[in-house]
């Protein structure tokens, strides 16, 4: 026995030391490669930067050159160039560039030139003009051939313009041009904000006086440093452009500055400085490998107690374990990355949750992971239903992906309003959380086979500060505080359905003698803090009861207790419903239900408020007859504000006509609402509908609206809303 358990222990040994130096080889071999790989992965990255800036360029002086184009079409422009008339030139321009700036912030200068090279006109300085240009910024030529319109980088003064210009004809014959001028620093924002990387430009010095501006650093006997940002500074004053690697920051960075800056003519006038941080991609490296080993480690030590179950499964499982999302279930970033090298002609849509922050910050991560595994079912789902496979990338980011040979924006147009509306239709309901949670969607979408990751995440950032067509957007983002005062509200309205203490106050609506005919039922909340009540009103949690899925239990407990308590009296009872009640079929059960209990149904007045818009009003008209047919009394609240107008009122012919309390508040001091409340009042009595006038607050406006032959009042003259049903004023 004891040379079995030696034998054992020995075998044991065995494996382990086998394990220990298989990983110490493995680890060694891995980090060398991945050493190798870095300058790999750094060269991808100045190239893909490199694209994208040339990119930039070329969107940028397409863009600019329509803008000219505009400028250039303005009517008597081309007539001013020609005969060199700065001040036509001012009055023709100067409003244009004006708001071209505050699109473009970033434009330098906008110059206009005669045919001879004779500066016109400065729109930035329109008090400098008629000053000879200088050989340098003259970018067009070959005006016998009629014009070639070059762009490029130029310097000049203290400073480095990016420069697109555009000729002038005026009767077919060439007057001039206009030259715009947009700073550098422009292209260097993009990149970083992309890349988030260090930039800067390295100019020649004898191109220009650049040693004079205070923020120019020179670097050596022929170049100066131009709009760099601290670490670039740095790199150059300590290491003289000598090494490619530095410290900054306690950051490993690495510097290159090969990226050429043209002017009009091709010639290279200085380079693009950029720097990435090496330290961070070794980061990433030194994490994957850690997991990579650690998850190794214990694949290999339960391969060793199980050998029956094989290396082939192990092996599968260790795979899972790289390309799937743990959380989801999807497949993850890695396995994306490896589809993406494939280069294939193919569609990226990625998409991120509207506001996840909040959802984490209210409900807690828990939750937020929750929610991450509803929307990534939602993403799966639509993905198998129309092709595409799908991965989840990052925290609330979604990628689905397709080979497509030919793009079609109008389909893809279809499809993503069709994945936003699937997302937001979405019901999530989590245990131990009362609320449904509902969520949207950002979207951005590129079609490629090259750097399409980087593209569509920039897609994706300019969506969230434009009205894409793909896109379907939401109500603004709630601050955190607005968020606090939402959850307090939900939490009132819960617990005042739990302890009863939603219930309806009763205001009195009179005769014109001043005798109480009806009362009307108003909601409210009664809650207690600390022994003190406090009652709150429907403008602070109607809206939040809809949204939160509260509205109709408050609703049908409303109808419930109001009819219950005016059964045994004799005043009419007027309850409040929306057009969009007529159409919840539990709060029509509810009302027809209690209706039919109501010794008398003609002392209930439904009163239709305007809360919700009416876009079916054919069903509207049909709830309001069967409502009818029960026998009881129709009003339209809040005439003259909206939907409720004439050709309505011909059709459904209520028994009462309740004029908007906005036009009574003002009827003291405006001739025109006078007017507009005299006929309504007409118009009513030749229909045999009474009126009722609410807001009455003095008996000033009693009496003057009593003249105009009103039926019936409301407002605090006469009385303010009281809970009979605890006897207790509000």
């Amino acid at each position: 026995m004891n040379i079995l358990k030696q034998t054992k222990r020995n075998t044991l040994s065995l494996i382990i030391s086998i394990i220990a130096v298989s990983m110490l080889i493995g680890y060694s071999f891995l980090k060398y490669q991945f050493k190798i790989s870095i300058n790999e992965q750094l060269d991808e990255n100045y190239k893909s930067i490199e694209k994208l800036f040339n990119r930039n360029i070329e969107h940028d002086k397409e863009k600019f050159t329509l803008e000219l184009d505009a400028i250039v079409s303005i009517p008597g422009l081309s007539k001013a160039v020609a005969r060199q008339d700065h001040t036509q030139l001012e009055y023709l321009v100067s409003e244009y560039y004006t708001n071209l700036k505050k699109i473009y912030p970033d434009i330098k200068t906008l110059t206009f030139h005669s045919s001879d090279d004779i500066t016109i006109y400065r729109a930035h300085k329109p008090e400098l003009y008629g000053d000879k240009a200088s050989e340098k910024t003259k970018l067009i030529t070959d005006t016998d051939k009629f014009e070639k319109s070059f762009s490029g980088f130029e310097v000049g003064g203290f400073e480095v313009t990016y420069r697109v210009t555009y000729p002038i004809f005026n009767e077919n014959r060439y007057v001039g041009n206009v030259e715009v001028g947009l700073d550098s620093t422009y292209f260097l924002t993009e990149l970083s904000d992309v890349f988030n990387l260090h930039a800067g430009l390295l100019i020649e010095k004898s191109l220009s006086s650049l040693m004079l501006n205070p923020e120019s650093i020179s670097v050596d006997n022929e170049h100066v440093l131009l709009n760099a940002d601290k670490a670039i500074q740095s790199y150059f004053l300590t290491n003289k452009g000598e090494q490619s690697n530095f410290i900054y920051n306690e950051k490993l960075l690495h510097v290159k500055n090969n990226i050429p800056l043209l002017n009009h003519e091709g010639k290279t006038l200085g380079y693009l400085v950029i720097g990435i941080d090496k330290e961070k991609i070794i980061d990433k490296n030194n994490l994957f490998i850690y997991r990579f080993f650690g998850l190794v480690l214990i694949m290999m030590m339960i391969a060793g107690f199980v050998m029956s179950k094989g290396f082939q499964k192990i092996l599968d499982f260790f795979t899972e374990q790289i390309y799937i999302d743990q959380l989801t279930g999807l497949k993850n970033r890695i396995a994306l990355n490896e589809l993406l090298i494939l280069s294939k002609k193919h569609v990226l849509i990625l998409s991120d949750i509207k506001d996840f922050s909040i959802i984490n910050e209210l409900y807690g991560a828990q939750v937020g992971n929750e929610v991450l595994k509803y929307v990534g079912t939602a993403f799966s789902t639509f993905a198998d239903e129309h092709g595409f496979q799908v991965f989840r990338i990052a925290s609330d980011e979604y990628i689905l992906y397709k080979e497509d040979e030919f793009f079609d924006p109008d389909d893809y147009s279809d499809t993503l309003e069709l994945l936003h509306t699937t997302v937001s239709s979405l019901k999530i309901a989590i245990a131990g959380i009362i609320d449904i949670i509902r969520v949207d969607i950002n979207s951005g979408i590129v079609f490629d086979d090259e750097d399409s990751l980087e593209k569509v995440q920039m897609a994706l950032k300019k969506t969230k500060s434009s009205t894409s067509p793909y896109l379907a957007y939401t109500k603004n983002v709630d601050t955190k505080e607005k968020s606090e005062t939402i959850l307090q509200i939900k939490s009132a309205i819960r617990k005042g359905l739990e302890t009863n203490n939603i219930v309806p106050f009763f205001q009195p609506i009179t005769d014109n003698m001043g005798n109480i005919t009806k009362y009307e039922s108003l909601i409210r909340i009664v809650e207690f803090n600390d022994g003190i009540k406090n009652i709150i009103s429907p403008d602070s949690f109607i809206a939040i009861s809809k949204q939160g899925g509260f509205y109709t239990e408050i609703s049908k407990r409303m109808i419930e207790s109001s009819l219950l308590f005016f059964r045994g009296r004799d005043e009419k009872i007027s309850i409040n419903l929306s057009p969009g009640d007529l159409f919840n079929t539990e709060i029509m059960d509810t009302l027809i239900e209690n209706i039919k209990q109501f010794d008398t149904p003609s002392r209930i007045v439904i009163e239709i408020t305007e809360q919700d818009s009416l876009e079916n009003f054919d069903r509207f008209v049909h709830g309001i007859n069967m409502l009818r047919r029960l026998g009881v009394l129709i009003a339209i609240d809040d005439f003259g504000s909206g939907y409720a107008n004439y050709a309505h009122i011909l059709v459904i012919r209520p028994d009462y006509l309740k004029i908007d309390g906005t036009l009574v508040t003002e009827i003291m001091t405006n001739n025109d609402i006078r007017i507009l409340v005299r006929s309504i009042v007409s118009f009513a009595k030749e229909l045999k509908i009474k009126t009722i006038a609410e807001y009455i607050e003095t008996e000033e406006i009693f009496e003057l609206l009593k003249g105009y032959g009103i039926d019936e009042f409301q407002g605090y003259y006469f009385g303010k809303p009281i809970d009979f049903i605890n006897q207790k004023d509000l």
